[in-house]
């Protein structure tokens, strides 16, 4: 959720057009589109904070193609290979979406959700990503109707296929703490442009 200034910053725009966003958010404070504060889910120091397990979405990030643009940080973890941080897209209940997911130790993994039931499409290392716990990272995706494109750190990971639900989805923020070791996750710099 915290991210790291002009540097990283530069990454996150490159997709992503803040002048002409559907949505922007540089958590100044919790907007009442991510819904109400509480101790697992809150803002603080320009981030938008996750503590332990849990996920929030942005109902008016919904649409069908976008390019998403997000700084994301596992920003303290007693286990950071057990500590996925990340984005959802295409959301359209906690049954039914999609995810990219990075790991403070250098993987990122796309999964899908259909009917409650979660799908791997990718697991692979990633050279682009800083590692370790505080390490902000940039996220890029751009959606298409039958695929998308991620980039971490303004490099390109990986294009791969997609089924674009019928109306599109919202875009959230997730993060995913071992239970005997929770982690802190900060998100920051957070676009979506519509396609």
């Amino acid at each position: 959720m915290a991210f790291g200034l002009l540097v990283a910053n530069q990454g996150a725009l490159a997709a992503c057009d803040p002048e002409n966003a559907l949505y922007e958010d540089d958590f100044e404070f919790l907007d009442v589109s991510w819904g109400a504060a509480d101790d697992s889910i809150l803002v603080d120091d320009g981030a938008l904070v996750i503590k332990g397990s849990g996920g929030v979405v942005n109902l008016e990030t919904k649409t069908a193609g976008a390019a998403i643009c997000v700084d994301v940080s596992v920003a303290e973890a007693p286990n950071v290979a057990d500590s996925p941080a990340g984005l959802v897209f295409w959301w359209q209940d906690w049954k039914n979406y999609y995810s990219v997911f990075v790991w403070a130790d250098g993987w990122i993994e796309v999964r899908r959700m259909s009917d409650g039931k979660s799908k791997t499409l990718f697991t692979q290392e990633a050279g682009a990503l800083k590692t370790g716990a505080g390490a902000v990272n940039s996220l890029e995706l751009t959606l298409q109707p039958k695929d998308a494109t991620l980039s971490v750190n303004a490099t390109e990971v990986r294009r791969f296929k997609v089924k674009r639900p019928k109306d599109g989805g919202a875009v959230g923020l997730y993060g995913i703490s071992p239970d005997d070791a929770p982690a802190t996750f900060t998100f920051d710099t957070f676009i979506v442009n519509e396609r």
